[in-house]
């Protein structure tokens, strides 16, 4: 009888899957994309053509087997996979080459400014170099970037020549860290670093940058807005509208940048989908609304296609304006296939057209598909427009002819709902990269979210517009009021501390499981079908059981640790760590900037012992920038950590410690993460950077970067 219902189940899967072949090519698009974040986390490279080659016989094997469904299905998913390792290995070999993998601690640079971002007080800057002392001519097809004092003037196209210091990109500082170098990889940069002071000059007779007068025309234009804002507004609202308009946040103050995070408004600081669709949309509504009053346009031209070039072309307006960062781009190109559709009176609103977004922003950069910008983006709209595809738009279509009351209130009840939608969907990425979860954050966003779309977004459209003609004080004036709701709002909502929930420990297999599995049911919510995924949520549950994550860090540059007490919750950090670096392990253990003072102890001693556990079990730990008698170490600590000396490794093994960690393992293999002192597990496991980061080219542990293709 089982067998029997088995087979019944397993046959009714098959028949959603071949019956339904217009939910093949999302399933494609899903596969395309794990094919891309799976090639970052293999090792190393494999070399496109070998990758080619696999993917022209998955092709042709579905090709050949077309005509049964099943199977033909199955290769395609294996053909997409294979699209996206290729994609990804494309983009890998034809990035930066030969960079830098040494610190050029006192160097000359001579470079064309190509990207300007205020930062706080400082002001970054991405050089493409002509020359750099200590380098070779050709050494280097690679940019530079650079922070100046906040007050040196620039401007895209100036040739500049700098004394600076100059740094090959950083790893991770340890294991589960973030991969700030995979991401300045594929924008083309090789070495980051500062200049000296004031040492810099500006050779403004060689300008020469390619598409210099573009450039400069934008660059001028945002600086005339910024001048304008800063005229007519005062801090802080002139800080988040600068934000707003044209992505400068460096007047944002960090209070308010962190009541941002906390409540769950972050979102509205870098603009992305929210932005560039309630400013596009405002567009479109606006210029269609003004030639719908004229009969004679209206019935005679296609009014709706023509409100959506406009919109477009407001789109890119906007995309320079805000200085085209990546998420950015990202939202451009996602509203612009929406306005293509319309344009080919094709549904503008639906998974496949979200499909064929991600598609083409993976194209561009396969790298994306990594990080928490990408994976929120399009977990958010997916989740939503399959909601409103399906039960949300018969839900709405109810309305009718319902009066305005009805109306208002079925609108907060559609926000309500797609902030809850939202925030479930968003819950387990933002855990995983973030370490806390706002459980209010719909709540801020039900006050947010219309006074952006009603009340900034527009008067954001009309300040545009009235600057050239030195009206746009006006608009700004009317903005006011409405950033400073948006700022009370976030302030109010991040004062409730117990509606910010902190998380650690959580597994990347078992995050990266649960959201395949709910794009899967997203994709076809058809419960046949979904079946499929429940394999992948067993795994899910699985991997978090099983998932131990590390509480003793120390990083690749051989001067921070940190060791967390999970019995006590204590995090122990040595004196002088870095607030940036302080706030990233903090969050990885789930505790609070608020709670620092009691749960956060910092050692002040060289050598540092440090006990963790339960005192029946307790594991004793002896980190030092340097042992002058590692014997004695040895015979009181099951570990020890020496960051700038060798260990003599048999004596310690000898004298009692199970596991040493000295220069030679943080020189040759980068940051280290161990788990110890846990209260069921004795065994103490080793991560290292080298060995989960792979053998990539923008990985640089002992000064020297990834192999190439094999």
């Amino acid at each position: 009888m089982k067998k029997q219902r088995l087979v019944g189940d397993f046959s009714q899967v098959i028949f959603v899957v071949t019956s339904q072949r217009n939910k093949w090519f999302l399933s494609s698009v899903l596969f395309f994309g794990l094919g891309c974040a799976l090639y970052f986390l293999l090792p190393a490279r494999i070399a496109a053509s070998e990758i080619g080659v696999g993917m022209i016989l998955s092709g042709c094997a579905f090709w050949m087997t077309r005509r049964i469904a099943i199977v033909a299905f199955t290769l395609q998913l294996q053909t997409s996979l294979m699209a996206g390792f290729l994609t990804s290995a494309i983009h890998t070999d034809i990035g930066p080459q030969n960079i830098l993998t040494k610190t050029l601690y006192a160097t000359e640079i001579t470079g064309t400014v190509i990207n300007i971002e205020p930062r706080e007080n400082r002001l970054r800057v991405t050089l493409e170099p002509s020359a750099i002392t200590g380098l070779a001519d050709g050494e280097y097809d690679w940019k530079v970037r650079l922070s100046f004092l906040g007050d040196s003037k620039f401007s895209i196209g100036d040739q500049v020549q700098v004394k600076a210091r100059l740094f090959p990109l950083r790893p991770p500082a340890v294991p589960g860290d973030p991969d700030f170098a995979r991401n300045l990889y594929f924008s083309g940069i090789g070495a980051t670093g500062f200049a000296f002071g004031r040492q810099f000059q500006v050779l403004a007779e060689d300008k020469d940058y390619k598409n210099n007068e573009l450039w400069n025309f934008i660059e001028e234009a945002r600086q005339s807005v910024s001048q304008t804002i800063s005229h007519y507004l005062s801090a802080p609202e002139a800080g988040i509208a600068k934000a707003l308009i044209i992505g400068e946040r460096g007047e944002v103050t960090p209070d308010i940048t962190e009541d941002l995070r906390k409540s769950g408004l972050a979102h509205l600081l870098a603009i992305s989908g929210l932005h560039m669709g309630l400013l596009c949309g405002t567009v479109f509504f606006l210029f269609r609304f003004c030639l719908a009053a004229i009969p004679r346009i209206a019935l005679r031209y296609p009014i709706k296609k023509w409100a959506a070039v406009v919109a477009a072309l407001s789109g890119l307006i906007y995309l320079g304006l805000s200085g085209a960062t990546v998420p950015t781009q990202r939202a451009f190109i996602m509203l612009l296939v929406v306005w293509i559709a319309l344009l080919l009176d094709r549904r503008a609103i639906s998974l496949r057209l979200v499909g064929v977004a991600a598609i083409v922003v993976l194209i561009l950069r396969p790298d994306a598909v990594l990080g928490a910008s990408f994976q929120l983006s399009f977990a958010a709209v997916g989740a939503l427009v399959a909601f409103y595809d399906g039960p949300g738009r018969r839900w709405l279509d109810r309305q009718g002819m319902s009066p305005w009351y009805v109306r208002i209130v079925i609108y907060i009840a559609g926000l309500l709902v797609t902030g809850i939608i939202v925030t479930a969907v968003t819950a387990p990425i933002i855990g995983f990269h973030f370490g806390r979860i706002s459980m209010l954050g719909i709540v801020a966003n039900l006050i947010a979210i219309p006074v952006m779309a009603f009340w900034v977004m527009p008067l954001i459209v009309a300040t545009l517009i009235l600057i050239p003609v030195g009206l746009g004080g006006v608009t700004l004036a009317l903005m006011k009021p409405g950033l400073a709701v948006l700022i009370r709002t976030a302030s109010i909502v991040a004062d409730q501390e117990w509606g910010l929930w902190y998380v650690s420990g959580l597994s990347f297999i078992a995050v990266s499981c649960l959201l395949l599995a709910l794009s899967w049911a997203m994709i076809w919510r058809d419960r046949a079908a979904i079946i499929l995924g429940v394999p992948l949520l067993l795994i899910a549950v699985f991997a978090q059981w099983q998932h131990q994550s590390p509480n003793i860090l120390v990083s690749g540059d051989r001067e921070n640790w940190a060791v967390f007490d999970p019995d006590d919750g204590v995090l122990y950090i040595p004196d002088g760590l870095g607030e940036f670096q302080k706030s990233v392990w903090m969050s990885r253990f789930g505790m609070r900037r608020e709670d620092e003072d009691r749960y956060v102890k910092t050692c002040d001693t060289d050598p540092c012992l440090v006990g963790i556990g339960a005192d029946s079990a307790k594991t004793n730990i002896i980190i030092a920038s340097k042992l002058l008698n590692p014997f004695y170490a040895c015979r009181n600590a099951e570990i020890v950590i020496s960051l700038t000396t060798d260990l003599p490794r048999q004596s310690c093994q000898d004298a009692g410690a199970q596991h040493m960690i000295d220069d030679d393992v943080l020189w040759w293999q980068g940051g280290v993460a161990l788990s110890a002192g846990s209260k069921d597990s004795d065994e103490i496991s080793l991560q290292t950077v080298r060995a989960t980061s792979g053998h990539w080219p923008w990985v640089i542990v002992a000064q020297k970067a990834g192999r190439a293709a094999r």
